[in-house]
């Protein structure tokens, strides 16, 4: 029997004392694929919508509209049952045709309108326009917020502006590095660097004092006109082009998506919205909606779906995970994926039991995302009492994991494969490998002589654009030898010539290298193992413990396949020798 240490007993007494006393809400759910709001079936005060917005308390706002028409019915707010509309007749506000939406953090309403700017904060207006602020353009486009609480937002013509509450900044292309006075989406990385749209001149980083202007000339940006930008939760940045399609950049390289190379249905890209599972959505001019996985694109038009109209102007993804779609002509669409179960087995190991809890108790209070469960599925940006009866809900179960690619079990009891159950495809075991059905950790285990046993699998990511993880259970081996390798390419997990962990996956730059640790695992004892790349950081872990990292620009494309148990080349020398058990491929990063 194991005995828990002393901390690890606390950290249950605190779940046991949550699940006893506090039980879990009920969440409402959506039966239908599709919800349509328009001016026939509902409150919408007009069928083209231009922004959308999501308050604290879940209610969406929609700013009305057609672009540069000055055409629209108003700003109208729907909490799921009733609906408000707020217009020039009845309300302040300036004009009815709207350019920017967006709710800050103190709940205040701002409404980029064609007549100006307003701010409502749920009873008081006030309205800012060129007569009576620092406006040079009374076109404001959708702010956002920094850390100091002050409004950034590009105007139409009328340059980039900072309104800390009292005091207008105006940067355009005379007092800056601005490449045009157009500037229209904008967004705040980690590092409070503002990223900038602009409307024929590019993409622009503004790090307070530095400008970086990004254009079609001086790199591969596909084209000039960038009408939104959103972070992944990898700090990718997706620019949406109006005209040369989906680019991603990650600082330092480039990947383009288009009509020729993708699934996309249109390279006129306006809008785009990232989800939980950092799904991109896009909408296009006239192409419909599109939703691309990482590897797989879906696209959604009039013809094959529900969507009223093929002309996106907005996207925004409300707490459930739903997205809402502002058409041009067509009226409000509300899509309603299909729901993903909740990724609640931590470490990766097939089961949730008390490791989980204790991994996300040692993160109480934090907002670190892979414990930040609930509510489901994008979490609230803190881990406490909701994600701890989120996990007591699968307590001891053997959860099905999402994002597992690849799930060799190697419990069988003879023969010459072993099953992937993640894909139902059997890999041949060569060599005359003895099987162990009772003698694993996790059931049966694979007993490989060092000599000429191993598994071949066509299995693998394809590549490292997004965050994956391996693990596996070992016992023995010897210095030099491979558990996990890629065919004519590097060793995942070796044992170098001391018979240390290490991985050879690695950067393309010239300066990169394997990565080494200090854990020797040669002991004729059973061991976690793990390699996890989180999108910048690649990690070896043994037992639970992180026993080397470092930062890496990327990992290159790998091949495909995967060898278990012998080198990437195949040398005899190469040849593992031990047990191996239960061997996990995930697109996540997890915590062995």
């Amino acid at each position: 029997m194991k005995w828990f240490k002393l901390s690890q007993m606390i950290k249950l007494t605190i779940w046991f004392f949550v699940v006893i006393f506090l039980s879990p809400t009920a969440t409402w759910s959506q039966d239908t694929e599709w919800t349509i709001y328009n001016t026939s079936n509902s409150g919408m005060p007009y069928n083209g919508a231009t922004m959308l917005a999501f308050d604290e308390k879940g209610s969406v706002w929609i700013g009305t509209g057609r672009w540069f028409s000055l055409a629209g019915g108003g700003l109208a707010k729907f909490d799921g049952q009733s609906w408000v509309v707020y217009n020039t007749a009845n309300s302040p506000l300036p004009n009815n045709d709207h350019f920017g939406l967006a709710v800050d953090p103190q709940g205040n309403v701002w409404a980029g309108t064609e007549g100006g700017l307003a701010k409502f904060d749920g009873t008081n207006w006030t309205v800012y326009n060129t007569s009576n602020s620092g406006l040079r353009d009374n076109r404001v486009a959708p702010p956002v917020f920094d850390d100091h609480g002050h409004f950034w937002a590009g105007t139409w013509e009328g340059g980039l502006v900072e309104f800390d509450g009292v005091n207008w900044t105006v940067y355009n292309t005379t007092n800056s590095g601005l490449p045009n006075n157009t500037p229209f989406a904008t967004a705040f990385d980690k590092q409070g660097n503002l990223w900038i749209g602009t409307v024929g001149g590019g993409l622009v980083k503004f790090d307070g004092m530095n400008w970086t202007v990004f254009n079609t000339a001086n790199s591969p940006l596909p084209h000039n006109t960038i009408y939104f930008i959103d972070f992944d939760s990898q700090e990718n940045l997706w620019i949406a082009t109006d005209g040369g399609g989906l680019a991603k950049f990650d600082g330092a390289n480039w990947t383009i998506y288009n009509t020729s190379n993708s699934g996309l249905p249109s390279n006129r890209i306006w809008p785009i919205a990232i989800d939980a599972y950092d799904n991109i959505w896009i909408g296009t001019y006239n192409g419909g909606l599109a939703m691309f996985d990482g590897s797989e694109w879906t696209v959604y038009n009039t013809s094959n779906s529900e969507l009223p109209d093929n002309t996106i102007n907005y996207l925004a993804i409300d707490s459930f995970g739903d997205i809402w779609i502002a058409t041009q002509s067509g009226g409000l669409a509300v899509y309603h994926p299909q729901e993903q179960p909740p990724i609640v087995d931590f470490n990766g190991d097939g089961i949730v039991d008390s490791i989980d809890v204790c991994m996300l108790v040692d993160n109480w209070g934090t907002d670190e995302q892979i414990y930040d469960i609930a509510p489901h599925p994008s979490g609230d940006g803190i881990v406490d009492v909701q994600d701890l009866i989120l996990l007591s809900e699968h307590l001891f179960e053997e959860v099905y994991d999402p994002t597992l690619i690849a799930h060799w079990a190697l419990d069988e009891a003879e023969g010459m494969t072993a099953r992937n159950s993640a894909n139902g495809n059997d890999d041949y075991v060569f060599g005359g490998a003895l099987w162990h059905p009772t003698s694993g950790m996790v059931g049966g285990a694979l007993e490989l002589d060092g000599i000429d046993d191993c598994i071949i699998s066509g299995t693998g990511p394809n590549s490292a654009d997004k965050p994956f993880s391996i693990v596996a259970w070992i016992k023995s081996g010897t210095p030099g030898q491979a558990i996990i390798s890629q065919p004519g390419g590097v060793n995942w997990l070796a044992f170098d010539a001391e018979g240390m962990l290490m991985t050879e996956l690695k950067g393309s730059g010239r300066n990169t290298a394997p990565l080494l640790s200090q854990a020797l695992i040669t002991d004729e004892k059973w061991h976690r193992i793990g390699f996890v790349w989180d999108g910048s950081q690649r990690l070896l872990c043994v037992d639970g413990v992180t026993v080397a990292e470092d930062t890496q620009n990327g990992l290159g494309i790998f091949g495909s396949g995967l060898y278990i148990g012998v080198g990437k080349n195949y040398p005899t020398d190469t040849f593992f020798s031990g047990l191996i058990d239960d061997v996990r491929i995930c697109n996540r990063a997890i915590k062995p």
